[in-house]
């Protein structure tokens, strides 16, 4: 589990740890950016009491600080859903492992 400022993160220490699950796989900002393949996740000091969760892309990243950010349990089947409770960002994600055909062909279409 991964420590930072003295606090251990488990939910999001999990997502590093198990990156390679998620790495080429999808992520989507639900505010109209196109597809991107997983690069990355990382867990980083944000400030001396918090810390930064971020999911990057090869053409952008999404995040949030781990105090206002958390998982939608109304995301579509395949995905994991996060939402920003304070700027109202929502953004998703879906493993390498469940990347489809359909997905791959969207992601081409909206390049």
């Amino acid at each position: 589990m991964i420590e930072i400022n003295g606090k251990h993160y488990p939910l999001w220490s999990q997502f590093v740890e198990q990156k390679e699950k998620w790495i080429d796989g999808i992520l989507e900002d639900l505010d109209g950016c196109p597809q991107t393949k997983i690069t990355d996740i990382e867990l980083s000091p944000n400030g001396k009491d918090s810390a930064f969760f971020s999911v990057i892309g090869e053409d952008y990243t999404c995040g949030f600080d781990v105090e206002y950010g958390g998982i939608d349990g109304r995301g579509e089947k395949g995905w994991l859903t996060f939402n920003n409770v304070v700027i109202g960002h929502s953004w998703r994600i879906k493993s390498a492992q469940q990347v489809t055909e359909a997905d791959t062909a969207k992601s081409r279409r909206a390049a």
